[in-house]
């Protein structure tokens, strides 16, 4: 027979440790707090920060505009600084981020500020452009366009992510809508209303935009125009499929990828043709075009990087 096991009384749970019923001092003390009033907004900016703000963006991203302001007349002056450093900001949106929807929320915090600028009923947002704007339509009574503003940056907002030019057609048309608008801009600025002046604006914006979407074909190529890091071919579709030029070719090869010289002078034709036309009407308006309403065109005359021409 198996010998009897003693058996051993059953084991009793360990107690839980009691919680203590009052809290410490510091939790009821944070617990009873008020809520923290919001921060206070941000001061106004002055109009003579605003406008040395904006001669200082033009300086570091858009030095042609730069140079130029110094040859505006002092009533046009404010609201050259304006359009043009805003351009600047609405532009910079696509090569500071990498997310489509991001970038699209950041060009609505543009539109919103252009709208408030225009409506004068309450303070615009602490933005130099948009403060030098809000002076240039309120204070000093420049007839600009909303329109002409909210157009440009819709035109930026439908190539977002570095988005190629499906035709030639759309690559004009951009350029119509960006630095087309900035010319009419500018005569609006100087009290020009023509329709001659308005087609010679018209085709100085067309020449001029489509100059500067060649220029940044090396810069996006080498991947330096987006967040994301990753190069991008934004020639006409139709003219690469014309001149047979591939974009792995270029993204790899650089200046040396085949059709590309093809492809960038096609494009730059275009420009020239634009310039062109817009010398002849320029040569046919007589006194119309001269004095102020030159003023406005100077940007077809400045080179893109004068710092080679200045000591």
């Amino acid at each position: 027979m198996r010998p009897l096991r003693a058996r051993l009384p059953p084991r009793l749970p360990k107690p839980f440790p009691q919680r203590l019923a009052s809290s410490s001092p510091s939790s009821s003390s944070s617990s009873s707090q008020p809520p923290q009033p919001p921060p206070p907004p941000p001061p106004p900016i002055s109009p003579e920060s605003a406008r040395s703000r904006c001669l200082s963006l033009l300086r570091q991203r858009d030095h042609s505009s730069y140079v130029l302001s110094a040859f505006q007349h002092a009533r046009a002056r404010d609201a050259w600084l304006a359009v043009r450093a805003l351009n600047v900001g609405v532009a910079a949106v696509d090569g500071s981020t990498s997310n489509t929807a991001v970038g699209r929320m950041r060009l609505q915090f543009w539109r919103d500020a252009v709208a408030s600028a225009f409506d004068g009923r309450g303070r615009p947002p602490a933005e130099p452009a948009v403060v030098l704007l809000a002076r240039a339509v309120h204070v000093d009574g420049a007839p600009l366009t909303k329109s002409f503003l909210l157009r440009a940056i819709a035109a930026r907002e439908a190539y977002l992510g570095c988005a190629p030019f499906a035709t030639l057609d759309a690559l004009e048309a951009y350029a119509e809508n960006t630095y087309g608008s900035l010319q009419y801009l500018g005569l609006e600025a100087y009290r020009q209303r023509s329709t001659v002046l308005d087609h010679v604006g018209s085709h100085i914006g067309k020449a001029a935009g489509v100059a500067a979407v060649l220029r940044g074909v090396p810069v996006l190529a080498a991947g330096g125009g987006g967040g994301g890091g990753a190069g991008a071919v934004v020639l006409p579709l139709d003219v690469c499929a014309e001149c047979g030029v591939r974009q792995e070719d270029v993204l790899r090869r650089a200046g040396g990828a085949p059709g590309l010289r093809d492809a960038v002078f096609r494009v730059a034709t275009l420009a020239n043709d634009h310039l062109i036309t817009a010398r002849n009407m320029l040569d046919g308006a007589g006194e119309a075009a001269t004095g102020a309403a030159f003023a406005s065109f100077l940007p077809a005359v400045c080179p893109p990087s004068p710092r080679r021409w200045l000591a």
